[in-house]
Order: C-alpha cells, then sequence, then structure tokens
C-alpha cells in the first residue's frame, strides 16, 4: 500500500466531476482532441468521447489524451468509466507522461474482438512485464462494453494501480512499479482505436483527486463522490 507521508501535495487539485454541461477545471488541455466528444450532452454529467482510428497508446502515443500538466511529485487519482467497443484493438484509461522522456506510467484497459475480449494492463511504453508491471490484471469482460474504477498513485518515482469493478468494493491491487518520469508530466484520462478501424465510446463519470478534491457545490455529483471515496480510505 502507498503510504504518502511528509509530502506536501500540489496546490491546485487535479480534480473535475465532468458536470454541468463543461470541463469544470480550468487546467485541461488536449492532445489529439478528438473531433466529437462533450461534458453532459451524450451523457448526463459523464466526459464522452467517440475515439477515431489508430490511436494508439503503445509504442507511440497517438492517443486522444485529456491532461493537466504537473510537475509534482506525488498524486493519487482515479476515474470511474462505461466503455462501448466494435473493434480488434481499442484503448482507455489513466496515463500519466514525461513527452521530454516520451515515456509513460499507464493503466490501460484494453478491448478486443478476440481471446479475453478485454484486460486490464499496467505498462510503460512498450512494457508490460517484471517490476510490477503486467499485460493482464485478471479482469476479463464480456465483448462489447465494460464498465471499470481505476486509480493511479505517485510518490515519487513509485507508481502504485488498482481497480474494481463496482463502486463500493475494496480496490484490488495491480501491481507497484518503479519508473523515473522527467518533468512537466501529463495526468488524465486517453480513449483511442488502436486498430485502423472500428469504435469505441467512453464515458468518464469523474477524474478524482484523492489528495486535493474539487471544490464542490453542496448536493452536487462530486459531493456524493467524494463522500463515497472518504469511506474506503
Amino acid at each position: 500500500m502507498l503510504v504518502f507521508g511528509g509530502v506536501a501535495v500540489a496546490q491546485d487539485s487535479f480534480g473535475d466531476p465532468f458536470e454541468k454541461g463543461k470541463l469544470q477545471n480550468p487546467n485541461w488541455e488536449w492532445q489529439n482532441e478528438p473531433p466529437k466528444w462533450d461534458v453532459g450532452d451524450t451523457r448526463e454529467n459523464f466526459l464522452f468521447i467517440d475515439s477515431e482510428p489508430n490511436r494508439n497508446l503503445w509504442a507511440t502515443d497517438q492517443s486522444h489524451l485529456l491532461y493537466q500538466e504537473t510537475d509534482t511529485d506525488i498524486f493519487d487519482v482515479e476515474t470511474h468509466f462505461f466503455a462501448r467497443w466494435d473493434t480488434s484493438s481499442g484503448v482507455n484509461g489513466l496515463v500519466v507522461k514525461s513527452p521530454k522522456d516520451d515515456n509513460w506510467v499507464t493503466i490501460k484497459f484494453w478491448s478486443r474482438d478476440a481471446a479475453a475480449k478485454g484486460q486490464i494492463q499496467y505498462q510503460t511504453k512498450q512494457n508490460e512485464g517484471g517490476g510490477g508491471l503486467t499485460g493482464n490484471a485478471g479482469f476479463t469482460p464480456e465483448f462489447g462494453e465494460t464498465e471499470l474504477f481505476l486509480r493511479l498513485a505517485k510518490d515519487a518515482d513509485e507508481y502504485s494501480a488498482w481497480y474494481k469493478t463496482k463502486e463500493n468494493e475494496d480496490w484490488i491491487e495491480i501491481g507497484v512499479t518503479e519508473f523515473e518520469l522527467t518533468p512537466p508530466l501529463w495526468l488524465g484520462v486517453y480513449a483511442g482505436v488502436a486498430a485502423g478501424a472500428g469504435s469505441l465510446e467512453v464515458d468518464y463519470e469523474y477524474f478524482n483527486d484523492n489528495l486535493n478534491p474539487f471544490p464542490v457545490e453542496p448536493g452536487g455529483k462530486a459531493t456524493t463522490t467524494w463522500a463515497a471515496v472518504k469511506t474506503q480510505y
């Protein structure tokens, strides 16, 4: 379990409840902004991404990446999403990336049309072996759609990853890895059809900062979310 002791957290929250029809956190930027995306139009109080083909995150990063730039040495973030796919290969999840290094740490849901039909992967660039990384964390859904919760934490060069399939469940640890990334870092969520054809639609409900929650109005979606988060730590 990752312990954050004696380390200051960033002043600005990374969090965003993805509600009220627009991105609430002013620090978001797009890499490869998708032609079709919205907050709340397709699904109320969700960030929707309609992925283009050839948007993989593996040997290179061609993904639709919604990120915030940071030089923080510590974070603990999570997201909840629904994915719908009809392709041989699609990708989405959480990532922290160093543009200077052209490398990253990601918890990826790899949607497929063969074998496992979908699986959770914990990777750096072109690497999912050893050091806490894995090409299959053990979750294998049915083809076509799934729901997942992912969580990624950083403490200096140590990264920890978890997943769960239901909100009230305990987190399942995927692994802990040591990996150096040169700041500034890009932290966020992404999606993309890795194959040359097919479709992948992803609805992200929120981007939670567990160390520095995003300010919310009483009674909003995020108020309920943060209350649920506090009961699980």
